[in-house]
């Protein structure tokens, strides 16, 4: 895979959002929309990279189910990523198919694949919150923990929510949110490259701090 195009924006967009420094303060105001405006800008990159690793996955899983033999370990690798990257429903069709019959496997996986697609945080976000899948309000709930978004969101439903009061939560969402993401990161930057396992999670995050930025914009 490249490590060009919409990764790097994907990668740019979120470095922004981890950042009120001086030079962003030149030109922005507030650094609670600064940071939702940011986070909600890694939709386009987002997309076309998730497509790019899907259709990527999907090469190497057909290309894989050609050979005589795979061993258990390798489909365990391909089940993980696509995991990761389908709906609960795709997901369950997929995994069944690669449980069957070696000579079945590559037929069924192609039938699963004419239809599945790769959604991202903002088409589970979009639906109403009774439409949501449980799988991922699962990944959100197991993010917010890390991120601390039950006290800030205590904090910031005690008293007025003031502009002072919004900077120092943007302030601790930043940084929580950052040091999460950090699990990216080689050498103080993130890196290029970014699994369909990671993905998920960076994708949860983003979601869970998203909800807490849009309740109070």
């Amino acid at each position: 895979m490249s490590h060009g195009g919409p990764q790097l924006a994907l990668l740019a967009r979120l470095s922004e959002a981890m950042h009120w420094n001086e030079a962003v303060r030149k030109h922005e105001t507030d650094p609670w929309s600064y940071m939702r405006r940011k986070l909600c800008e890694t939709e386009g990159p987002l997309r076309a990279y998730k497509h790019e690793v899907f259709e990527n996955a999907k090469t190497r899983l057909m290309a894989d189910l050609g050979r005589p033999s795979l061993t258990p370990a390798e489909l365990a690798t391909h089940k993980e990523a696509f995991e990761a990257l389908l709906t609960g429903g795709d997901y369950a069709d997929l995994a069944f198919n690669l449980d069957g019959e070696p000579k079945s496997r590559r037929e069924g996986a192609a039938s699963v694949f004419r239809s599945a697609k790769a959604p991202i945080l903002f088409d589970y976000e979009i639906l109403p919150p009774e439409r949501r899948s449980r799988a991922w309000e699962k990944r959100i709930e197991a993010i917010r923990p890390r991120l601390d978004l039950d006290r800030l969101t205590r904090i910031a439903e005690r008293d007025e929510m003031t502009p002072a009061k919004k900077a120092r939560l943007a302030r601790r969402l930043r940084r929580n949110l950052g040091e999460y993401l950090s699990v990216t990161r080689g050498e103080g930057a993130l890196r290029d490259e970014i699994t369909p396992f990671m993905l998920a999670r960076i994708e949860a995050a983003v979601a869970a701090a998203l909800r807490l930025l849009n309740r109070w914009r």
